[in-house]
């Protein structure tokens, strides 16, 4: 019977692991297309902040609204309803102008999240305690591989198709297939233990900065980015390119940056990254001026280094708030910090599109330079006035697991 509930389980987290890589091809090539096909259009900058944001402010809206419907319906139904929501979403971008796209993507961002939900709270209903953390590891490359491949490999062939949308809403609907076939049941659901935002700002404000931080700078480099490249004299196929590179960055960084967290002071980590993003963009902004980023070669290798940097900071923010809280708060402490992070990348597309909107294309790099700036300045005033505490050896193996337990539809 045991060995039968193994396989049960592998089979079950075999479904919803394939359905959420098709999701993420399928969201990828929307994410990409909508800024690129904006920018193409002389859409202004802050037109395309405001849509990107849209998704952004849809996936806040969503983390508190839709767990109580997931424990009311399940996760397999819920499931369902969302790609249905995201496949209809997608079709509608030809049909309506651009000025409304915020509309569809508002909708978009409410289903991601409850895709979120679903899927990352089967997954650690599905794992065991002692392997919990490696399989979100996994599940989080494979992500950040399939967010890669479908960059470079369906958007690069398809961005030039009028009806790549199609495909995009046919990703969708094939996502529901593992998902639907499965005859695992979802996780059962129990209530969650509430973290008060006050209570995490007391114990961790580096965490609660760390994680604003991630989502400030991770909007715009996914939903702006695309339009800046094409801003900046790029073409299609290249601009598509440039996005890679900054996921590729943040895959390459994630599991060093990870392992890291384990290790050295986490708020040490955070301070050296933001700096690097900051010295990054400001030597971007300089070759730009000079004329030499135009060679690709710096242009990509910088923004794979602001990528890297920035985006897998999220994990070493959770570490040092489970550190600081503890794992028995685990489930609530997560919502808090995914929270702060979606509040992040609503205000992120938008802050970012103003300052290109008054600066021109590079504003992007302006604000990437001033964000980096007063967040390491802010870590830095906290590592001088409050040091960390010493990390004795025989409870470095007992550190909580870089990958958040994020158990919102338990909630």
């Amino acid at each position: 019977m045991t060995e039968k509930a193994h396989s049960g389980s592998v089979a079950a987290l075999g479904a919803i692991v394939a359905g959420a890589l098709i999701l993420q091809i399928a969201g990828t090539i929307v994410n990409t297309v909508v800024p690129l096909r904006m920018a193409v259009a002389g859409q202004p900058p802050l037109l395309i902040g405001l849509v990107g944001s849209a998704y952004s402010i849809g996936f806040l809206v969503g983390c508190f609204a839709i767990p109580s419907l997931v424990r009311r319906i399940g996760h397999i139904r819920g499931f369902a309803v969302f790609a249905a929501l995201q496949a209809a979403s997608t079709l509608s971008f030809p049909m309506i102008p651009e000025a409304l796209w915020g509309v569809a993507r508002l909708v978009m961002g409410l289903s991601a999240a409850g895709h979120a939900i679903c899927i990352e709270s089967w997954i650690s209903g599905q794992a065991k305690g002692s392997n919990r953390g490696r399989i979100f590891g996994i599940y989080q490359i494979l992500n950040r591989l399939a967010l890669i491949g479908s960059q470079i490999g369906v958007g690069y062939v398809a961005i030039q198709a009028h009806d790549v949308f199609l495909y995009a809403s046919m990703a969708f609907s094939f996502a529901l297939i593992p998902v639907a076939l499965t005859r695992a049941r979802g996780p059962e659901s129990s209530e969650v233990v509430s973290v008060r935002l006050r209570t995490l700002w007391r114990h961790a404000p580096a965490a609660v900065i760390g994680c604003l931080y991630v989502g400030l700078v991770g909007g715009p480099l996914t939903n702006v980015a695309p339009a800046y490249g094409i801003l900046i004299g790029l073409d299609q196929r290249a601009t598509i390119l440039l996005t890679a590179a900054i996921q590729i960055g943040a895959l390459m960084l994630q599991w060093p940056l990870s392992l890291l967290a384990d290790r050295i002071a986490s708020r040490v980590i955070m301070l050296t990254a933001a700096s690097a993003v900051a010295l990054a963009a400001t030597l971007l902004g300089v070759l730009l001026q000079l004329g030499t980023a135009h060679d690709r070669i710096w242009l990509f290798s910088l923004f794979t280094l602001i990528g890297g940097c920035g985006i897998p900071l999220y994990t070493v923010a959770v570490a040092h708030a489970y550190f600081r809280l503890g794992q028995e708060q685990a489930v609530g402490l997560s919502a808090r910090l995914l929270f702060l992070w979606g509040v992040g990348s609503a205000i992120g597309p938008l802050a970012a599109t103003l300052f290109m909107q008054l600066l021109g294309p590079q504003g992007l790099l302006a604000y990437l330079v001033v964000l980096s700036i007063a967040t390491a300045a802010y870590l830095a005033l906290r590592i001088s006035r409050n040091p960390s505490p010493v990390i004795p050896e025989s409870e470095r193996g007992l550190t909580p697991p870089t990958m958040p337990d994020i158990e919102l539809g338990k909630r």
